[in-house]
């Protein structure tokens, strides 16, 4: 199993039932095609999720994790504005990732806000957990 498998397979476990793993969007924009991959979405209410997990060692999430959970954010705004869902929400694995999220004075706490994306946190078992430690760090050494 590699490790983008183990943290798709976790992802998977985050999902409320009934939620379609991996859903792609087709986009077209006047010439331009394309496609929008999220985590998570209901095909019923329109929802989609997107999971940031990370793993964070201290009180600043690092510039990698803010990132990856600005895209996330952005990808929603972007998908909701184009009608092809009706709410947005990222789940969060770090408590110190969720805190900095939650910033007043951020530009993408007010996007986020503005647009309706919600941002949660989500905890995993500890075995699931330590599972995502370990494939984060894997990751991080190889980089």
């Amino acid at each position: 199993m590699s490790r983008t498998d183990a943290l798709k397979k976790t992802e998977g476990n985050l999902l409320p039932k009934g939620y379609e793993v991996n859903h792609i969007f087709d986009i077209q924009i006047g010439d331009y095609q394309g496609t929008a991959e999220v985590d998570g979405f209901d095909p019923i209410s329109r929802e989609a999720i997107e999971i940031c997990q990370s793993a964070t060692l201290g009180v600043t999430p690092k510039r990698n994790q803010r990132r990856k959970m600005a895209a996330d954010v952005l990808k929603l705004i972007f998908l909701k504005e184009l009608g092809l869902i009706t709410r947005g929400r990222v789940f969060l694995t770090s408590p110190e990732l969720y805190t900095w999220c939650q910033q007043t004075g951020s530009w993408l706490n007010a996007a986020r806000k503005k647009h309706g994306i919600d941002v949660e946190l989500k905890s995993l078992p500890k075995k699931q957990r330590k599972m995502v430690r370990n494939a984060l760090a894997k990751m991080r050494r190889k980089n």
